[in-house]
């Protein structure tokens, strides 16, 4: 599993967002409408598991005593958040709810565009959180426990947040009623028991996990690409000396 480094990271994400907030702001200015508003705090939600996954990350180095306990909280922090990074993906569902306003005599308006290239550059940035926070969270676990140990805390992950997911989007619950308001949690939790919800987090649980394997494959695929590359380079050079 090839590490990353999360400070190039950092800023690469940043970049990436703050390109995602100004295309949101001139589409807004252009089109003198602010309806799309509640992207930035899920956004701002989604940036959140990042942190999280970060400390722990930072914290699984640090040779402490207390210091393996306060990344276990992260990442238990990581998990109640994480469902926020790939919740901006029903957000696509706005422009259903818009879709009166898209279409005209000439057929579809060029708002309905510019209001989807704004949509999907958020959802693609939630997505990218998303993943990296996964990803720095199985590295700790690949190189400390196993391969197939961090690749069942992935696919726990996913279905969690896939759980997380229809809590936030059918049930209107938000990550911080875990901690605040318990009793409808658990109220909700077990309403939500039903074959419609079963088929929901399937789905999405299968989209998120698909769209993390395919990153997880490009991200190593590179990397074993240049390990095989250096590796062959000696030989190379011996037979040249021939």
């Amino acid at each position: 599993m090839r590490k990353l480094n999360y400070i190039h990271i950092f800023i690469f994400l940043s970049v990436v967002t703050i390109v995602t907030l100004g295309l949101y702001y001139v589409a807004a200015d252009w089109l003198d409408q602010r309806y799309f508003r509640f992207l930035i705090w899920n956004l701002f939600l989604g940036w959140i598991p990042f942190v999280f996954s970060y400390a722990s990350y930072l914290l699984s180095d640090v040779k402490w005593k207390g210091s393996a306990w306060l990344a276990v909280a992260s990442g238990l922090l990581w998990l109640l958040f994480f469902p926020n990074s790939s919740y901006i993906v029903t957000d696509l569902v706005h422009l259903t709810a818009r879709s009166s306003r898209y279409y005209g005599g000439n057929g579809v308006d060029y708002t309905y565009w510019y209001d989807l290239s704004v949509v999907l550059m958020f959802v693609w940035t939630g997505l990218l959180l998303g993943f990296l926070s996964m990803y720095q969270l199985q590295e700790v676990i690949y190189h400390r426990i196993g391969r197939w140990t961090s690749w069942i805390f992935v696919l726990a992950g996913c279905a969690l947040g896939s759980y997380g997911v229809l809590l936030g989007r059918v049930y209107r619950l938000n990550s911080w009623d875990a901690l605040t308001n318990r009793e409808t949690l658990i109220e909700l939790m077990r309403e939500s028991v039903s074959r419609p919800s079963l088929a929901f987090c399937l789905f999405f649980g299968t989209f998120i996990i698909t769209i993390y394997a395919t990153l997880y494959y490009l991200v190593n695929t590179r990397s074993s690409r240049e390990t095989q590359k250096s590796a062959g380079s000696p030989e190379v050079d011996l037979q040249a000396l021939r």
